[in-house]
């Protein structure tokens, strides 16, 4: 890898902790603390056990009310009426205030709920007619009673700490710290809440309603979060007091309850770490390997040396599609390299050749005594210095052939017109005595999409290079062949009249400086790249060019001579 100023960096093979596998853990871990968080922030869960809690405390404060109704009203009782209600509603009116009996009411919680566990407080109903009717509930307050189970529940107390001794850390306090931090505002609404409310809204209440009285959720004198429910104690329509059953352990239950989840938090995050770890050694290992092993590729080039790409298409994925795709590409990497040491070989030796030749001719030419003799090897001299021109003319065109092709965009190409326009221009330029060129057109405009002057230059090259090979009075043919339904090919055929290709270079033909040609024709005026050239630009448009001969018997290639050779070029044209 490449740092800041051009300096190399490399990449470690091995490291503790990737910031691929750190990706990998978060995102596990993310999706398992949401879920926490919401298990302790949602509501429903705790108003569904307080709503429960409050049905069984609502049943018990019944059960008490109407129970008192029948034993501790006293109906011979006339408690006194307050002064100032009898200046409101006149001195005539005789009115008594309905009460409980005191004593009744202890002797009922001697007696009876021993089961239930809570505080049960009794009230006499109010003897003034003011708005609220409770303002003050201590002084309504007859009796208030805390009742437990029968049963004793023995605990061993932990040591005292010792001075300055830490406690040790528990995930419990964790816990519950957690679930009283979203409690707070639950909390707060029911801190403001008080009985006084409470009774007054019982009173009030319909005495034919399902869930007689009325339920709060308060906290209590010692801060405890409690279900209250307060019921009147009725006889007929008449009120003579309210029972209040509170019931606490609402902050434990719903604590223990959220607390539980943890343990399997705690499995979940190990599930979570394990996974991470798991697709760590599947994804960012194999990656990091591939990574350092490219590396490893661009040092070797540079060293020219050769790195074996790690092969994981065997698993069947993208990391294997990955590694497919890198030694593939690695693959072409060290091909065009060969290729292009290869061409630089061809190069230097091309050009040494006619190099060779001008300095034999310029040593040899202090040593002509002859006008002729000195006029011959000028002639050498220039025909080898023009052989270089082309040389170096088509060498750098073919060098800059895989770039062009790359940055050129393709479009949609007339090839029924492009031939038609090259072939005019032939005849129109030739000279006597060199072959003619004819174009067999289909009639019809055939499209292929390409680069136009790159396969301008294809039709060229293959022209050029028939009219080398054909007689003085022979002809070219460029037949252009449409698709047809069985085949989206579109084929451009050119043929000569000339001797033909071996049968051994039917494929050699298309190497570069390829120059092989028959007796008596001219030394030096053909690069052997045409044909090179004309294969790289058909194999980019991804079509295919190959050469066949022209046969006096087509059905049997042995027999008969050869009347010429014939290059196929097919396109796709879909």
């Amino acid at each position: 890898m490449t740092g800041e100023g051009g300096k190399v960096r490399k990449r470690r093979a091995r490291v503790a902790l990737s910031r691929l596998t750190v990706t990998i853990v978060f995102a596990n871990l993310i999706g398992l603390v949401i879920l926490l968080i919401g298990s302790f922030a949602l509501t429903q869960y705790r108003d569904g056990l307080v709503q429960a809690k409050l049905e069984g405390v609502r049943a018990q404060a019944q059960i008490i009310a109407d129970v008192l109704a029948q034993v501790a009203i006293d109906e011979s009782s006339c408690q006194p009426v307050d002064e100032a209600d009898i200046a409101r509603l006149g001195e005539e009116t005789a009115l008594c205030s309905l009460a409980l009996s005191q004593t009744d009411v202890r002797e009922v919680f001697n007696r009876v709920w021993d089961s239930f566990e809570g505080r049960v407080r009794i009230f006499n109903a109010p003897q003034t007619f003011e708005d609220p009717p409770v303002s003050d509930a201590d002084a309504l307050l007859i009796e208030d009673v805390v009742l437990r189970e029968d049963k004793i529940v023995t605990e061993e107390l932990p040591p005292i700490d010792q001075k300055g001794q830490r406690r040790s850390f528990s995930m419990d306090g964790v816990g519950y710290s957690i679930v009283r931090f979203f409690s707070r505002d639950y909390r707060d609404q029911a801190s403001r809440r008080t009985i006084e409310a409470e009774l007054n809204q019982a009173l009030s209440s319909s005495p034919f309603a399902e869930d007689r009285g009325a339920a709060s959720v308060r906290v209590n004198e010692e801060g405890e979060l409690v279900v209250s429910v307060t019921v009147p104690i009725r006889r007929v329509q008449a009120i003579y007091g309210m029972v209040t059953a509170e019931s606490g352990g609402i902050d434990t239950l719903v604590e223990d309850a959220r607390v539980a989840i943890l343990p399997f938090f705690g499995l979940g995050v190990a599930a979570a770490i394990l996974s991470s770890l798991l697709l760590t050694a599947m994804i960012a290992q194999p990656i990091r390997q591939l990574a350092i092993a490219a590396d490893k590729v661009r040092e070797g080039i540079a060293a020219t040396g050769r790195v074996r790409i790690p092969d994981f298409t065997k698993r069947r994925d993208e990391i294997g599609e990955l590694s497919g795709s890198l030694k593939s590409m690695t693959a072409a990497i060290y091909a065009r390299i060969d290729a292009i040491e290869s061409f630089a070989a061809d190069v230097a030796h091309e050009l040494k050749n006619p190099l060779t030749s001008i300095r034999s001719a310029s040593e040899t030419l202090e040593f002509a005594k002859t006008p002729e003799q000195q006029a011959k090897l000028m002639q050498i001299i220039q025909n080898d210095v023009a052989r270089m021109d082309r040389l170096i003319t088509d060498i750098s065109n073919a060098s800059r052939l895989d770039a062009e092709l790359a940055r050129e965009t393709r479009e949609a190409v007339d090839l029924t017109r492009l031939i038609g326009d090259i072939t005019a221009m032939y005849g129109e330029t030739a000279k006597p005595g060199t072959a003619k060129v004819e174009f067999r057109d289909p009639i019809q405009a055939v499209y292929v999409l390409g680069n136009p002057t790159a396969l301008s230059q294809v039709v060229r090259n293959l022209i050029d290079n028939a009219r080398s090979f054909s007689p003085p009075e022979g002809v070219v043919r460029v037949i252009l062949e449409a698709p047809t339904q069985r085949e989206h090919l579109t084929r451009i055929i050119v043929e000569d009249d000339g001797p033909g290709i071996p049968p051994d270079n039917i494929e050699s033909v298309f190497k570069r400086f390829y120059t092989k040609r028959p007796k008596g024709a001219v030394f030096g005026n053909n690069s052997g790249l045409g044909l090179s050239i004309s294969r790289q630009i058909i194999n980019s448009h991804g079509g295919r060019v190959y050469a066949e001969n022209r046969l006096e018997n087509p059905g049997d290639p042995t027999a008969g001579p050869r009347r010429g050779a014939r290059f196929i070029v097919e396109l796709p044209t879909d």
